[in-house]
């Protein structure tokens, strides 16, 4: 079994473990975990259409637009765990996710066949990308639930 595959069954079972342990406070934010997975599985299409990424390594060989591991596990439970756990001055807290989150995808980028650039998309793209996303996903959470604060 290849590094890649690997890494994504370990995200994957690092993922459905934070939904198991925080499954009670979770079950308010599903509808941004599910909003979070159609707006990646958008910005993969957007991608392929314009040739930005693509996913070489991935779990189902059939799925050649979307990367399942990220569009349909991992970023719904970030989104759900960043609107949950976010505290009132966001900013910071996004800044911290989105280095985070692009260190790992710098990572996959530079030594692993997990995703792949092209036409001069970069990491930094990729970190604009992250930190406009927490705040479209709390902001579909706040329109969702017409509250504001998750709770």
């Amino acid at each position: 079994m290849s590094i890649e595959l690997l890494i994504q069954y370990f995200s994957i079972f690092i993922a459905i473990v934070a939904v198991i342990v925080a499954r009670k406070k979770l079950k308010r934010f599903i509808p941004v975990g599910l909003f979070a997975s159609c707006y990646a599985n958008l910005w993969c299409y957007i991608a392929n259409y314009f040739h930005w990424w693509e996913y070489p390594s991935r779990l189902f060989s059939s799925v050649r637009d979307i990367s399942f591991t990220v569009n349909v596990v991992i970023v719904p439970v970030l989104a759900m765990l960043w609107v949950r756990y976010s505290p009132m001055s966001r900013i910071k807290w996004a800044f911290l996710w989105t280095t985070i989150l692009t260190g790992f995808e710098y990572f996959a980028v530079k030594y692993t066949d997990l995703i792949v650039y092209h036409n001069g998309y970069n990491w930094y793209h990729s970190y604009a990308l992250w930190l406009i996303s927490w705040y479209i996903w709390y902001s579909f959470h706040k329109w969702f639930y017409k509250d504001g604060e998750p709770r």
